[in-house]
């Protein structure tokens, strides 16, 4: 009899994940936000802030300067995620002895839009890249 494989996890709604792939997908899906940044349980910031980057960098920080902020998923341990009603999502990234907390504020056609572009700019960048290994096939060596 053959072995069944090993089902992924199915996260729809809540979940946690740990795995730093996961967290940058589910973590995508944000550009501004409301945070609370807590240390050893002790609030430290608050305020809004937009997301410009998204990193799994062992030697990056995450920074959040002047609104905007530099996730790091490394800095991390794990994800949690919450659907709190249709327009509101609320991401908790904990860390050792850290957590900090996302309330998505955006509109969810919003959040459309830019997925729609997203993909866009994939297939083109698919589609150059491939236009670029294509010539590089043609060149003759002198």
């Amino acid at each position: 009899m053959r072995q069944q494989r090993e089902l992924a996890p199915c996260l729809i709604g809540t979940g946690t994940v740990t795995e730093l792939r996961d967290m940058i997908r589910a973590l995508e899906t944000v550009e501004t936000f409301e945070y609370a940044y807590v240390v050893d349980g002790q609030p430290m910031n608050t305020g809004r802030a937009t997301l410009v980057k998204l990193m799994a960098d062992p030697e990056s920080s995450t920074m959040l300067v002047n609104g905007c902020l530099f996730l790091n998923v490394a800095s991390f341990r794990y994800l949690t995620f919450e659907e709190i009603s249709a327009d509101e999502t609320v991401f908790t990234l904990v860390g050792d002895g850290v957590q900090l907390e996302m309330r998505v504020t955006e509109e969810p056609q919003q959040r459309e839009q830019r997925a729609v572009s997203r993909i866009m700019e994939e297939s083109f960048d698919i589609a150059l890249r491939a236009r670029f290994d294509d010539d590089e096939d043609d060149e003759q060596p002198f």
